[in-house]
Parts: C-alpha cells; sequence; structure tokens
C-alpha cells in the first residue's frame, strides 16, 4: 500500500504543475514554411495546436501521430497531452513533394 501512494504522489507531483498552452499556427498557400516556427511546451503541459490555412490541406504531428484535416477559413484544433519529451515536425502530408516538409517543430521539454 505504501508503494501505491508513493507512486501516487510522485505522479501528481510531475503533473501539478502541468498548463494547458494554446498555440497558433497559420498555413500560407497550403505550404511548408520557409522557417518552421518552433512551439514549446513542457512535458504534462495540456496543448491545443489551432491551425488555420486559406487552402485544405492534411497535417500530421509526428510522434504523437496525430493527423487532421484543415479547412480554409476555420480554426481546426489539435488537442494532446505532451507525455513524450524530444522534438517533433508538425508537416502537411501531400502528394506533391514541393508541398511536403515541416511547418513547425513542437519541443516538449521536461519538466
Amino acid at each position: 500500500m505504501r508503494a501505491f501512494v508513493v507512486a501516487v504522489l510522485l505522479f501528481t507531483a510531475g503533473t501539478a504543475f502541468a498548463e494547458e498552452r494554446v498555440l497558433d499556427l497559420a498555413i500560407h498557400a497550403g505550404a511548408p514554411a520557409a522557417k518552421p516556427q518552433l512551439l514549446s511546451v513542457l512535458q504534462n503541459d495540456r496543448v491545443v495546436v489551432r491551425l488555420t490555412s486559406d487552402k485544405p490541406v492534411e497535417v500530421h504531428l509526428h510522434g504523437y501521430d496525430i493527423e487532421t484535416e484543415v479547412a480554409p477559413g476555420r480554426v481546426t484544433s489539435m488537442r494532446f497531452t505532451a507525455t513524450a519529451t524530444g522534438r517533433f515536425p508538425i508537416e502537411i502530408h501531400s502528394h506533391d513533394a514541393r508541398r511536403q516538409g515541416p511547418l513547425a517543430y513542437l519541443e516538449v521539454q521536461p519538466r
């Protein structure tokens, strides 16, 4: 029983300071950015990436395997808890190689 209580306390200590982070990412011309943005959060933060685009695109957050369709004129949100640490590309998925590439990188730093 003592081990269970210690495990619960350690888990809650790690998530007690987690925040909700809202990040905006605008996509122009349905293509990757010349210089991808760096979006930074801390481990266990609840993250909302709000995506807007002027053309229909499919966006993929690697490492978390989240894919979403973004329609022009609408805000589309990717919601997740940042459990894995590291740097993960957010990319457009397309059959046209010129339209593939990172829009941004999500950097999740240890808490």
